[in-house]
């Protein structure tokens, strides 16, 4: 049993930019300087479901997805590195405080396969109510997702989910994590996307305590390809983002608030081609904002000259957050990352970040409450490019931050 003490947890929703705490500082791609983030925590009240300690020792822990990974000479079968933090934060030279997990490790089920992406999206969080964080890691295909519990021994033992992409979420509000399962269709033609919210605790045995089919006629046509979760309307709920192909090249994101009676999309939002979405909150005031990867486009600035041709910048498009949430008539926030240092993303430090698919990242790097926001430059491979931040927080406080219109 855990023993009582002050929970803490990660600031900012974590995506795969959590694998910039392993990188080492050095010069990246386009004469770029490479420097490791050091999130920040904020302690919160204990009945708060524990997300990042997976072994119950007070300290969280960094999980470090690769769905690219070689496992037993299959290429792309993917693996997650756990490093366990502890006084003096995580060491990722410390065989003992670090695990590796994937199809080959014990207690997972399944064998590795080539190009299954073992670990191209993971989320966290006490499935189970049992005071250590569960790890829920899922694939780039069709196989199914793995919940690995954790323990007082780290993690240990592993459950199929019925999905191949999940992410925990308490939308509720009664404090228990929940559990949002896609299974989207594949192969020639294919469309459509299956999904199941599984209210908490889950157990062991992969049984939740009820489960619900979410917004089945609306995702009957749309492949779900990113997902993430935040409070969008401050009332406690986790509300859900997806983002989705929709047609045409494009994808579309669905935002859903969190309701006594579930799930309920209330926004739209087409741009595409890219598939990267997140939730946190940018202008620190307690509402999450969401973000989405639009992907490289060729927009001129307003102000510039249009004989004079447009630079390709990364397009990223913001709906802030209010205690109304976001309804179909939101406003959308356009940031461009240029691919120079002239850019909006000139006071941001580059952070080499390898075996992400992730676009826009969030995550408060300075702990001043607000969410920062880093997205990799035109040209850069999400995988392995340079990621260039935005500070958050009002933007009379922080010459670049991101503004709300």
């Amino acid at each position: 049993m855990n023993s009582p003490r002050r929970r803490t947890r990660w600031a900012g929703p974590l995506a795969v930019v959590l694998l910039a705490l392993v990188a080492p500082t050095g010069r990246g791609p386009a004469g770029a300087t490479t420097v490791p983030v050091t999130p920040a925590f904020v302690p919160v009240p204990a009945a708060s479901p524990v997300r990042e300690d997976f072994d119950g020792d007070g300290y969280p822990d960094l999980a470090v997805a690769d769905g690219h990974a070689t496992v037993d000479g299959r290429h792309g079968a993917g693996r997650v590195t756990v490093l366990y933090g502890g006084p003096d934060g995580v060491s990722p030279g410390d065989a003992g405080r670090r695990a590796v997990i994937s199809r080959a490790a014990r207690g997972v089920p399944g064998a590795p396969v080539a190009g299954e992406g073992f670990g191209s999206r993971i989320a966290r969080g006490d499935l189970d109510a049992d005071g250590y964080a569960d790890l829920v890691v899922t694939t780039a295909g069709t196989r199914d997702a793995v919940i690995v519990w954790g323990g007082p021994h780290g993690l240990s033992g592993a459950t199929s989910v019925p999905a191949a992409t999940a992410q925990t979420g308490d939308f509720d509000g009664d404090g228990l994590l929940d559990l949002v399962l896609l299974r989207p269709a594949h192969g020639d033609g294919a469309a459509g996307t299956r999904a199941t919210v599984w209210t908490g605790p889950v157990r062991r045995t992969g049984v939740p305590a009820r489960a619900a089919a979410l917004d089945p006629g609306g995702l009957a046509h749309v492949g779900v390809v990113g997902v993430a979760t935040g409070d969008v309307d401050g009332d406690g709920r986790d509300d859900l983002v997806l983002s989705a192909h929709c047609g045409a090249g494009t994808s579309c994101t669905y935002v859903y608030r969190s309701t006594a009676a579930g799930p309920v999309r209330t926004a739209g939002h087409r741009g595409g081609p890219a598939d990267a979405v997140a939730v946190g909150d940018l202008d620190g005031d307690g509402y999450a904002d969401v973000v989405v990867d639009v992907g490289i486009r060729t927009d001129p600035d307003a102000d510039a000259d249009p004989a004079s041709g447009a630079e390709p910048a990364r397009r990223l498009d913001i709906a802030h957050g209010s205690a109304a949430g976001l309804g179909e008539g939101a406003a959308w926030t356009t940031v461009r990352v240029s691919p120079t240092p002239d850019g909006p993303a000139s006071a941001g430090a580059g952070v080499r970040v390898g075996g992400s698919r992730a676009g826009a990242l969030l995550l408060d790097t300075d702990a001043d409450g607000c969410a920062d926001l880093a997205a990799p430059a035109p040209g850069e491979h999400a995988g392995g490019g340079t990621f260039r931040a935005l500070s958050g927080c009002p933007a009379g406080a922080v010459p670049d931050a991101v503004p709300r219109r």
